[in-house]
């Protein structure tokens, strides 16, 4: 009985923190497709994704590895607040470098040569994720993931209300409505970091231990970093090239599908952020929780079924050629799907120390997807589609394989 009470309050917990950050993500989801709404204009929304998909292409290089040793020192770690204090110390100092160097980037670009026209949002979303992202995994471990969820809502919720007052007022658009409360965080956030370093009265921690922490994150990570990446590359090449290899129609159904593909990335992202500490410190390295991916299989599956529903009421109503998007709606619905769960399954090369795996599986479809766009003769959005999708479910496969030779089982 006193067990049925604990899963259920664990179950209750996890929905009421879903709640929330599903909020969280629709308010992020909806962003790019309420000013294609309001202001219809298709070249502004697809330099919005195209903003987005730059920046997540490039975040997984600039952390170090930090974020992804953060569990593994931790669950190593005989003392865990130490573990934490010294990593968010690493982190403050890794961001106010970062900070500097994306002044330095805008500054080269407005005062010398001009190389990217929106570098000013580029940098400041970059900043935006870095730090959501690093603080996601610190108030997991500090068992309050709702604080993380807080930030990003409130962030996003003024860049709503600021589109929302510039649309009714009538005055004309402009891509800061859109990030304006990420660069407000951004600053906060790096003033915070230089009060903390250079004028906080808390512990200073030795050169030393700085370095050695940095080394052994770089060293646990690379794998991952260099993975991560071309993961992120083969799913946002398509709208990184959307302004100069597509029709402005094609872009935006890309766009828009992947959009609404994206649903699924952040059901997988809050199931992930409630998860991962249950399955990192769970001492059995071999074996996958039946219990907990069974959890994560229903969820993710439910809402993959439900994006192909909304998707197709979208097409009907949009689109003549029905077989042609219907096609690549589905391939990349469905390649979004496989991606999350070959993460999912991903997570327990970490959990062993064994990223260099995940290394190899990413090298590998990589290679294939490069391969694949050389190879079919179509145009590009269905070269993209099928290549990434059928680049996708291989390496899933092989992941499975690979697990199943590593004499992983389920229990």
């Amino acid at each position: 009985m006193k067990l049925n009470k604990t899963v259920l309050k664990s179950n209750k917990k996890l929905l009421a923190f879903m709640a929330l950050s599903y909020l969280d993500k629709a308010i992020i989801f909806l962003l790019p497709l309420i000013v294609l709404y309001f202001f219809k204009d298709k070249t502004v929304y697809v330099t919005i994704e195209y903003i987005y998909s730059v920046t997540v292409v490039v975040i997984p290089l600039l952390d170090f590895g930090l974020s992804g040793y953060f569990f593994y020192a931790y669950r190593n770690s005989k003392n865990h607040e130490e573990t934490i204090k010294i990593f968010v110390s690493v982190f403050k100092r890794l961001y106010l470098l970062i900070s500097l160097t994306g002044i330095l980037f805008i500054t080269i670009h407005y005062c010398g040569f001009e190389f990217e026209k929106y570098i000013i949002f580029i940098v400041f979303r970059l900043l935006f994720v870095l730090a959501t992202t690093f603080l996601a995994s610190y108030f997991r471990l500090n068992n309050k993931p709702e604080k993380a969820v807080y930030i990003t809502l409130f962030s996003n919720f003024l860049s709503l209300l600021f589109l929302f007052g510039y649309f009714f007022s009538n005055s004309e658009f402009s891509l800061w409505l859109i990030f304006f409360g990420q660069i407000f965080f951004s600053l906060f956030y790096f003033f915070k970091s230089i009060i903390d370093i250079f004028f906080s009265n808390s512990r200073k921690f030795e050169k030393s231990q700085i370095y050695k922490l940095t080394k052994k994150a770089l060293l646990f990570s690379w794998p991952s970093i260099i993975q991560v990446f071309i993961m992120m590359s083969i799913v946002n090449y398509g709208k990184i090239n959307v302004l100069t290899k597509m029709t402005l129609d094609d872009g935006v159904l890309l766009s828009l599908v992947q959009r609404l593909s994206m649903v699924l990335f952040l059901t997988h992202s809050s199931l992930w952020a409630f998860l991962i500490k249950d399955v990192y410190v769970d001492k059995n390295l071999l074996v996958i929780n039946k219990g907990i991916l069974l959890k994560y299989m229903v969820i993710l599956t439910f809402t993959f079924l439900m994006i192909l529903m909304i998707t197709g009421v979208y097409l009907v109503y949009s689109y003549e050629d029905l077989s042609r998007v219907s096609f690549i709606s589905f391939l990349i619905i469905g390649q979004t799907f496989l991606a999350c769960i070959y993460a999912y399954l991903e997570l327990h090369y970490g959990r062993e120390n064994k990223n260099i795996i995940k290394l190899y599986l990413a090298l590998f479809s990589g290679s294939l997807f490069v391969v694949l766009l050389i190879v079919l003769n179509m145009s590009f959005l269905e070269r993209f589609s099928i290549a990434m999708f059928v680049s996708t479910l291989t390496s899933l496969l092989l992941s499975i394989f690979v697990l199943y030779k590593r004499n992983y089982k389920l229990a």
